[in-house]
């Protein structure tokens, strides 16, 4: 792939879509109707309608954009994510515009059809992209100025890495450089522009601190009069533990130390569309039947009531009540010690409940009343809050979000008891990671292993 050639990208990309779009419909027309679909003119609409919403999604959500570093995991979560607002949007246009019976199996067959195609053709032309780029291919000549720990970090991680199609053509720096970095470096800083004036550089990339700003924008002169481009790694980076962005307010910077995806109505919406009906289908297929069954065995095998109510922090550390099946014999201490390996208040029963999570179940009812979400932080009784508030940095993070049925931290292996203040900063710091990282693809993937695990697996932090 030549570098020039990116600008093509897409119309390609563009055109392969319509082009699996169009195998969709006609795949779900001979699946449906035989061939033979009953009002030709209105499914011509939808198909020629359905088109123009995808490409109209495809451009606001810059699919068609191809970042010099990507992850492919990231690019199947935004492909997918824009799948589901497309479902969603052509959906709700059909049902509201429109008096006309349509077949909904038509439609569905085609949107799954070309989701499934979709899905594979995005994953094969980035493989095919990576393949190019280790040839040697669609490479990005970069100079590097300044040497601290986030580029060294980069040299190690990205740049070197032939995946990315980088080409170090330099590296200028004061510092002392080690080994590794021999083969890049070309000089001291006063030697960077000769070197410029001599050799063909797309990228600048720098990272020096404050007191050599006229330098930095003797660079920036540079570039801009020979059609380079500049990325900073700012000085600050250096002692951030923690990821942070930068919002601009009338031209002044403002640093924003986290990502939070789900601050966005839209995000909400999806995450709480997916509440709804997960859980409305697990009342209706499983609660309907199991919930009695359970109810019952409950009252037979040990006195007080079927339902454990507890209050609990929840999203920006407002109490709920949270809702379990009781797993204990009713005792004055519940809002006080957690439970522990042979602790004597777990009945028998409680005990087979704790280690299927099915005590667990009724906080789908918490869902469905708005107080918790399927995916999330799980929630700790007040008195944990208050302890831990203080004794682990960033906890109170975790309560940015709704808290959850399950979570990160619970299918990494952070539940159950908390002996020692490190179980706690590593269920915290899974929290954190999941609310900076949220995607509409995580939540399936945790509900997935959360299921799997129930169903197949023995956790031995389960008591």
């Amino acid at each position: 792939m030549k570098k020039g050639s990116s600008r093509f990208v897409p119309l390609v990309f563009s055109s392969i879509d319509i082009l699996l779009l169009t195998i969709g419909f006609i795949v779900a027309k001979f699946w449906v109707f035989a061939g033979q679909v009953p009002d030709p003119l209105f499914y011509n609409y939808l198909y020629a309608g359905s088109a123009l919403l995808w490409l109209g999604l495809s451009l606001k959500f810059d699919l068609y954009e191809i970042p010099r570093i990507f992850f492919m995991h990231k690019i199947v979560a935004k492909n997918s994510y824009v799948l589901f607002v497309f479902t969603l949007v052509s959906g709700g246009l059909l049902f509201f515009s429109t008096n006309f019976k349509f077949s909904r199996g038509y439609f569905v067959s085609a949107v799954l059809i070309f989701s499934i195609l979709l899905l594979c053709w995005r994953m094969t032309a980035f493989t095919l992209l990576r393949y190019f780029r280790r040839r040697g291919h669609n490479t990005n000549r970069i100079v590097l100025v300044g040497l601290n720990r986030n580029m060294s970090k980069l040299i190690d991680r990205i740049y070197v890495n032939p995946k990315y199609g980088f080409q170090i053509v330099g590296m200028f720096t004061d510092a002392a450089i080690k080994k590794r970095q021999q083969h890049f470096y070309k000089g001291k800083l006063s030697c960077i522009f000769p070197f410029l004036s001599q050799h063909a550089v797309d990228e600048i990339i720098i990272s020096l601190p404050h007191h050599q700003g006229e330098l930095i924008n003797e660079l920036f002169q540079y570039a801009d009069n020979h059609m380079i481009r500049v990325r900073i790694i700012p000085e600050f980076s250096e002692y951030l533990s923690q990821k942070f962005s930068i919002d601009y307010v009338q031209s002044i910077p403002i640093l924003k130390l986290r990502d939070e995806p789900l601050k966005s109505f839209t995000n909400r919406v999806i995450k709480r569309v997916f509440d709804l009906v997960f859980s409305s289908l697990v009342i209706l297929l499983i609660f309907s039947w199991l919930f009695p069954i359970i109810a019952l065995i409950i009252k037979l095998t040990s006195k007080g009531p079927v339902f454990f109510v507890q209050q609990r922090t929840g999203q920006d550390g407002k109490s709920f009540p949270c809702i379990k099946f009781r797993s204990m014999t009713v005792n004055a201490v519940s809002d006080q010690l957690q439970a522990t390996k042979g602790d004597a208040r777990i009945t028998p029963f409680g005990a087979f409940m704790r280690k299927t999570s099915i005590d667990e179940l009724p906080q789908i009812l918490n869902v469905l009343f708005n107080h918790m979400s399927l995916v999330g932080p799980r929630p700790h009784m007040l008195k944990h809050t208050e302890e831990y508030r203080v004794l682990v940095d960033k906890f109170m993070v975790r309560h940015f979000a709704k808290p959850g049925v399950t979570g990160w931290a619970q299918i990494n292996g952070y539940r159950g008891e908390t002996k020692l203040i490190k179980d706690m900063k590593n269920r915290a710091a899974a929290d954190i990671w999941y609310i900076e990282n949220w995607s509409f693809l995580l939540d399936v993937r945790i509900v997935i292993a959360t299921a799997w695990g129930m169903i197949f697996k023995r956790d031995e932090n389960a008591f």
